[in-house]
């Protein structure tokens, strides 16, 4: 085993606050993840709220498993803030739309707030690999610390999104795609995605992994029942193993991948040591549905032989955002979240009649961040691989 903080796997099938509350407290003792608590802290809560989603469309982390951390956090003496910037305006009257739509407003108490404070702050991190300055979600600033509460979700460009992933929501959801803009090599981004953990250091993670989300995540996807509760103190080890429960590895996920360079993550899963009730073999789930394919084919030494293959393996299973007409509703959400402005909208047929239009993508601009995807309400925008890339995961 590695010398990484280790992952507490428990099994908990339902969302039944019972059950949830019973699970969390049996993992994070495994962990001792509650031992940072003391009397009259304030704990910040960074759920994932992406969008605004009613729970049981597995996009957003689960009401009852925040309520659950929000009643074990506030026995012990704290209170709680519940925050998040998603993609769209950073403002009072955008975020109570998700607060309300992600089933959020039930939680809060005299000790239990919804994050009312829209302020921003510039940060400069030297440390960094990539985000040495950026600008943050204010609200963290007045929390004695952090939990990251995440959702076990596949994602177009990073391959997967979960506890390292989650972080880029302290980023104020109209600059994100100033992030893709500065950082739009996968390698770079995924600096990003660590950079934020080591520069916010939360003191927990949590993922929601009773209902995971499949195929064209992390918002279009379809909801996976995987029955898992994961806690650890760090995200490295915690999301290779949620990598390793939907089949994938190091190579499939760039977050894992920079975390492992940096020295921070593990290898492979036999670095993991893993606590629970279960083990991993118990709840893998070999045939997850991937947004994409991310290969891991490389051509090692130097020469321009090599180079060209390299390229043209590249391009031979690159992926590409590509929109549905007949699911398109023409609400321009694409188009106004594009960081590159590759996006135009054009007449043509589209779900809501002949008249309306459709997004049209130039592909001499589109730097395949696949925010279009991310953000598109209805799940319009499709993740496409070229002829090749099809051919071969046909074959496999």
């Amino acid at each position: 085993m590695g010398s990484f903080e280790p992952v507490s796997l428990l099994k908990c099938e339902t969302y039944e606050y019972s059950e949830v509350r019973k699970a969390l407290e049996k993992s994070l003792s495994f962990i001792h993840g509650l031992d940072f608590v003391k009397a009259g802290m304030k704990v910040g809560i960074k759920a994932n709220l992406v969008t605004g989603m009613a729970p049981e469309k597995a996009v957003t982390t689960h009401p009852i498993l925040i309520k659950c951390l929000c009643d074990m956090l506030t026995e012990k003496g704290a209170t709680v803030v519940i925050g998040d910037s998603p993609g769209g305006i950073y403002t009072s009257a955008f975020l109570k739309g998700v607060y309300k739509n992600c089933g959020l407003f039930e939680l809060e108490s005299d000790k239990v707030k919804l994050n009312d404070d829209f302020s921003v702050k510039d940060a400069e991190f030297p440390e960094a690999v990539s985000i040495k300055n950026f600008i943050y979600t204010g609200w963290l600033d007045e929390c004695d610390a952090i939990v990251n509460i995440s959702k076990l979700k596949t994602h177009a460009m990073m391959g997967m999104s979960c506890a390292v992933k989650n972080m880029f929501g302290t980023i104020p959801g109209t600059t994100k795609p100033e992030y893709h803009m500065r950082f739009p090599v996968e390698k770079a981004f995924a600096n990003v995605m660590v950079d934020l953990n080591e520069f916010f250091k939360p003191v927990l993670y949590i993922v929601d992994g009773i209902d995971g989300m499949e195929g064209n995540g992390p918002t279009a996807g379809e909801k996976r029942h995987v029955g898992v509760l994961l806690t650890s103190k760090k995200p490295y080890a915690l999301d290779m193993a949620c990598a390793d429960i939907i089949g994938m590895t190091m190579n499939d996920v760039a977050t894992i991948g920079a975390a492992y360079e940096r020295g921070l993550g593990p290898k492979d899963i036999s670095e993991v040591e893993m606590l629970g009730d279960i083990a991993l073999s118990d709840v893998r789930i070999p045939d997850f549905k991937r947004a994409t394919e991310h290969q891991s084919i490389t051509f090692e030494g130097n020469g321009a032989f090599n180079a060209v293959k390299a390229f043209a393996f590249k391009i031979a299973f690159s992926s590409k955002p590509q929109v549905k007409k007949n699911e398109c509703i023409g609400c321009r959400k694409c188009f106004e979240t594009c960081p590159a402005s590759a996006i135009t909208m054009v007449d043509a047929e589209n779900k809501n009649g002949k008249n309306g239009k459709i997004p049209q993508i130039d592909r001499s601009k589109c730097i395949k961040c696949f925010c279009c995807q991310e953000f598109c309400p209805v799940g319009a925008m499709k993740v496409k691989n070229n002829v090749l890339g099809r051919l071969v995961k046909k074959i496999g």
